[in-house]
């Protein structure tokens, strides 16, 4: 936005200079994005297969209808399962998938869509995709989503079941610089968080958009009570007086299974774990922070508004120890690793298309 004097505004100069910034570095590394910015993987890639209700179809291929529900009314509902290789490069497990389709089944029943898959089929489908996409040195992101393809305002309603995957390469991420958004959570009234749709991240757009023009890599959203609700595709966690505290789903954050599995991690270290309410002087005013979700995992937050964080405390402990298990190297009462493809199989499966080919 031009000044009064014809020039650009102080705000407009920082976010030019961050946006060529940030293209330059996602030209060089295009999962540096992906993974310090907890970003939506299907941005930047394409993969050759995804799986619609239960049958593979090439990517570009897959199709939904301009006058389907989930494009006139956005409704979708979705998981993210995120897929690792155990230390030894071995074994390919998923984390807690039973978790997270009985959230997607709890999703699709709140918005009235129904689901014409069981869990061992949902499991299957992962499985399948899998075998296409994994590559020996990359993770895999799973995106699994529930369209309404048919059906008028709850009557005659159809959904198709897409999968997609992405892969996700195995380093730290970044720690992330954040800004608390102008935009807030919609109370649960209007819109419930602990549904986990498509017209749930509107909002977020809206603020990460937000921060990204002021020059920040993400936003905090508050609640309709201005207390600490989540980022746009993550929860929040702090360190206050050596306990990890993170809001309750009471507070507008999603019901998250990250969350759910650093509580377990927590307790293995015997660090203190507590949801509650976080009010943002506190968030401002924490020993440490970070940001929890399937892509993110546990992503450390340097600065919020100006205001630094430790970066080598209890979250970076937190952070390795969890990492530890999904990779096989230890075992947590509550987290579910689920192993879907090995190695071995794999390179067996690969020889064989070659051979044919």
């Amino acid at each position: 936005m031009p000044n009064r004097r014809g020039g650009r505004s102080t705000v407009d100069a920082i976010a030019i200079d961050f946006l060529h910034r940030y293209r330059r570095r996602v030209a060089d590394d295009e999962e540096w994005w992906i993974v310090a910015h907890t970003a939506s993987l299907s941005q930047l890639q394409s993969p050759p297969w995804a799986l619609v209700n239960g049958e593979l179809v090439r990517y570009e291929d897959v199709r939904v209808h301009v006058g389907a529900e989930a494009l006139t009314r956005a409704l979708s509902v979705f998981e993210g399962v995120k897929g690792y290789w155990d230390t030894a490069g071995e074994v390919f497990a998923v984390r807690n998938p039973r978790r997270h389709y009985d959230r997607l089944c709890r999703s699709a029943a709140l918005f009235h869509i129904p689901i014409r898959f069981s869990y061992e089929e949902f499991v299957d489908g992962l499985a399948m995709l899998a075998e296409q996409l994994l590559v020996p040195d990359r993770d895999l992101w799973f995106r699994p989503t529930l369209f309404v393809t048919q059906g008028h305002w709850g009557d005659g309603t159809v959904a198709d079941l897409v999968v997609t995957a992405f892969t996700q390469q195995k380093h730290d991420p970044d720690p992330m610089r954040l800004g608390v958004s102008t935009w807030r959570r919609a109370p649960d009234v209007a819109l419930p968080t602990r549904v986990k749709s498509s017209a749930n991240y509107v909002g977020a757009r809206l603020a990460r958009i937000e921060a990204r023009r002021l020059g920040y890599d993400d936003a905090v959203l508050l609640n309709d009570a201005n207390r600490v609700a989540e980022a746009t595709g993550a929860c929040i966690l702090i360190v206050d007086r050596g306990r990890v505290v993170t809001p309750p789903t009471s507070e507008r954050c999603l019901d998250s299974i990250t969350v759910d599995a650093l509580e377990e991690v927590c307790g293995k270290l015997g660090a203190p774990f507590h949801r509650r309410p976080v009010e943002r002087t506190e968030l401002l005013s924490a020993a440490e922070c970070g940001v929890a979700g399937t892509i993110s995992e546990l992503t450390l937050v340097e600065e919020i508004d100006g205001f630094g964080y430790e970066r080598s405390g209890l979250l970076a402990e937190l952070r390795q120890a969890y990492v530890d298990v999904m990779r096989g190297g230890a075992v947590v009462p509550g987290i579910d690793m689920v192993p879907l493809v090995d190695a071995a199989a794999l390179s067996a499966r690969a020889g064989a298309t070659a051979t044919a080919g």
